[in-house]
């Protein structure tokens, strides 16, 4: 896409489009072109949405493109009535997130009873389960006018005059502070957010493509990793002891440790599902792992969000914790994550 600066016909098919993603590198806390905003621990979605009454006016879609539609429908509910004021179609940007008791952000482990609903009735019946609000923090598409090519400040005062009056408890606009996100920063750290992220003010939106334009500041070490295996269970538990981990480089899939914390005796049931349904003979790992307990070996397709404290010294982690199966990432893609770290001034700030 040609970076113009200024919008241009609307031309593309909603649903080919991708989120633009965030890359993990140092930043400031301080500087006048970045706009800082929370880092979300939900599900990235693209929201397009048409005005008027009928039905099928609103469809969700994961950065995969997989259609999550039927798996939250009082986000439909909400946006269906958002878009009785709207005067020309919308394609938004954002992050679908569970919310705790007090109605705040949580972790993307609650989101779990929702990744494997397949129709809106089902959905239905798992939304009293776990509350989810829809937070926007970016607009693509505003009638005929293609805004990707607009900076983000432009976008974000667009996005807030158009949807400034459909926030309430399932639809809201992320915090977003200009120049100094220190205030922030300190929030995150008091609420336990993942992190934050820092977006230049004169960044496109360049679809698909992942940009320093926009940098995540991690808090927790928190990443996804794929699925090579699973050992056997030790005395009394159930199902599996623990999932074999890797992450790819340019060798292959390479092992990183084992995880056998943060399971609900439902995720080690439908977890042993879905691994059994994967098992095959030969490890998927470039190097066969020693493990404490007999292996099983699964083709590389399902992916885990883990948080852990720490890489050691040789490239394991120490302490990782399930905390869920993610279904929007391609297993291919799985990389170990830098450690991205923040200026020593801006940490002298937050202290």
């Amino acid at each position: 896409m040609t970076v113009t600066g200024s919008p241009l016909p609307w031309r593309a098919k909603a649903s080919d489009l991708r989120p633009m993603l965030a890359a993990l590198e140092d930043a400031p806390l301080r500087d006048p072109h970045l706009i800082y905003e929370p880092k979300y621990d939900g599900i990235r979605a693209l929201i397009e949405v048409h005005p008027g009454t009928g039905s099928g006016g609103v469809r969700i879609w994961s950065r995969l493109g997989n259609d999550k539609t039927a798996q939250f429908p009082e986000i439909i509910r909400a946006l269906d009535r958002f878009r009785r004021k709207l005067k020309a179609p919308v394609v938004l940007d954002g992050e679908i997130v569970a919310l705790d008791e007090a109605g705040e952000p949580t972790g993307f482990q609650q989101l779990q009873n929702r990744i494997h609903v397949m129709d809106m009735a089902q959905g239905v019946m798992v939304t009293a389960v776990r509350p989810v609000a829809f937070i926007a923090f970016d607009v693509l598409r505003d009638g005929d006018m293609d805004l990707r090519p607009l900076p983000l400040a432009v976008r974000r005062v667009r996005l807030e005059r158009m949807f400034g009056s459909a926030p309430g408890s399932i639809l809201r606009l992320s915090d977003a502070v200009l120049a100094d996100g220190t205030a922030l920063y300190r929030q995150a750290l008091d609420h336990g957010w993942e992190g934050l992220i820092a977006k230049s003010v004169q960044s496109p939106y360049r679809t698909g493509r992942r940009s320093a334009e926009w940098r995540k500041l991690k808090i927790v070490k928190q990443q996804e990793f794929v699925v090579g295996g699973w050992t056997e269970p030790r005395r009394s538990r159930a199902y599996f002891g623990a999932l074999l981990l890797g992450v790819y480089d340019n060798q292959g899939l390479r092992y990183v440790g084992h995880t056998g914390t943060g399971f609900t005796h439902a995720s080690l049931a439908s977890l042993d599902t879905l691994l059994r349904k994967l098992e095959r003979d030969t490890s998927p790992f470039v190097k066969r792992p020693a493990t404490n307990e007999r292996p099983h070996w699964v083709a590389p397709k399902l992916v885990a969000e883990v948080k852990f404290t720490e890489w050691t010294a040789d490239g394991k982690l120490r302490h990782p914790t399930y905390l869920g199966l993610r279904d929007d990432i391609d297993p291919r893609t799985i990389r170990r994550e830098p450690v991205a770290r923040l200026h020593e001034t801006s940490m002298r700030d937050v202290k």
